[in-house]
């Protein structure tokens, strides 16, 4: 990456650098660098805080970009074939391919590995889409300590923050009993539960449940109504018209988000609107970018509150609007006050915590610590495809009143995403299903 039109300046706060450095060098501007610095003073006395910023513009290297991208690349050339079999018409599909004019795409398009693409197999994954995800059933049974919540935006964060000071608790082992498999209160049900990963507090807290319930069904199908999901249809699952996702960096957000988007537009026919907070990492507004232009749909980019407000009321008739944040590390405080911050100028109807499923148990509750600063109302797990123990998933489902949301399996644009099914998840938590077969 070459930089173009440096400037250094101070400013109070995160936000107020990105705004600087927009006002001066324009809406293309980053930040390069950010550290905390004392100004002023008299004597080494009464010096302020602030923070000194490096910003510019950032024009990529091509052989660079190239190098960085080609992934990336090869899916958006696989929803560039979706659009081409959904949109129908050879005009739609060469207009798909007219909006998106970034160089580099289209070299990568040249490539005879990408351009071999099919429309058949395009053709393939929208029946599939259809006929395993959006029509699949779940089970809508649920209990008081894992029960879906009526309104999901009403999650308060007193009760999350409640629920993981009571967890931790638990955690800390102090009085917990040292048991064994052997040991009579370990049966069949909740061996198979520790087996699979989940922690031995919630495998007999369910087990003791399933008891209770008098065992008219089979464990396995008992558990898969236990599961608390949002819905099984795509709409029902997002929550709302203004959807907000949040997460720790490198969960996947962007290409969730994109996914959701593809699916809604293409086959729920919807207005959908993307907007994006995350002005911090370099490719983040590129990447999304690149699927709107792809999918035909508006972008907006917002760097304070009142840039929000106005994408919200420009986009007034958008059937869905879905906004991607910032995905700094979770015990970064100033960053979290600004996610609370964007979340009072958005007013979701349903905030998304997206999490990896290939994390630990303690992890995923530092997650949900930090990120609590604003109402949760669903969770949304990524990256299924690389572990092989969903047992933190389990956990943390039984621990907290949140349902599911969508499950991500892969980097697939837009078939690698499943609306969240209590018995699909069940299969795989036990091991009876493969992570690659929806159905």
């Amino acid at each position: 990456m070459k930089v173009e039109q440096q400037i250094e300046y101070e400013a109070k706060s995160d936000a107020e650098a990105i705004q600087v450095a927009r006002d001066r060098l324009g809406r293309e501007a980053v930040i390069l660098s950010s550290r905390p610095v004392k100004l002023g003073g008299m004597l080494g006395f009464f010096k302020r805080d602030a923070l000194w910023i490096t910003a510019g513009v950032l024009v990529p290297d091509q052989e660079e970009l190239l190098k960085e991208s080609r992934e990336r690349m090869v899916a958006f050339q696989h929803l560039l074939e979706v659009r081409r079999a959904v949109g129908g018409p050879e005009a739609q599909a060469q207009s798909a391919q007219q909006a998106y004019a970034e160089p580099a795409a289209n070299t990568a398009f040249s490539s005879p590995a990408v351009a071999a693409a099919p429309v058949a197999v395009a053709t393939r994954v929208v029946q599939a889409y259809e006929s395993n995800v959006v029509q699949a059933p779940i089970a809508t049974t649920v209990t008081a300590t894992m029960t879906a919540p009526q309104s999901a935006s009403t999650k308060d964060v007193d009760e999350i923050k409640t629920i993981l000071s009571n967890v931790l608790d638990r955690l800390g082992g102090v009085g917990l009993p040292s048991l064994s498999m052997d040991d009579d209160i370990v049966d069949g049900s909740a061996e198979s539960l520790i087996s699979a990963g989940v922690d031995r507090a919630v495998a007999l807290d369910i087990s003791d449940e399933y008891r209770e319930s008098g065992c008219a069904l089979g464990f396995q199908d008992w558990l898969s109504g236990r599961i608390p999901t949002m819905g099984s249809e795509a709409t029902v699952a997002l929550g709302g018209k203004r959807v907000l996702f949040a997460g720790p960096t490198g969960v996947g957000k962007t290409t969730t988000i994109a996914k959701i988007a593809a699916t809604q537009s293409l086959w729920g026919n919807k207005k959908v609107v993307l907007m994006t907070a995350d002005t911090y990492r370099i490719a983040a507004v590129e990447q999304l970018r690149t699927y709107a232009k792809i999918l035909g749909i508006p972008i907006e980019i917002t760097a304070d509150p009142k840039e929000t407000q106005a994408a919200i009321k420009k986009h007034k008739d958008a059937d869905l609007i879905l906004l991607d944040t910032a995905g700094r590390s979770h015990y970064d405080g100033e960053r979290l006050d600004e996610l609370r911050m964007l979340y009072e100028s958005f007013m979701p109807d349903t905030v998304h915590l997206v999490m990896a499923a290939n994390i630990k148990y303690r992890d995923m509750l530092n997650v949900i610590e930090r990120m609590g600063v604003v109402p949760i109302s669903a969770l949304l797990f990524t990256k299924l495809d690389e572990t092989a123990s969903y047992g933190t998933i389990l956990n943390v489902l039984h621990d907290f009143n949140l349902p599911v949301s969508f499950f991500t399996i892969g980097q697939n644009v837009p078939n690698d995403i499943e609306i969240a099914r209590g018995d699909r998840f069940v299969d795989l938590l036990l091991d009876n299903a493969s992570i690659l077969k929806k159905d």
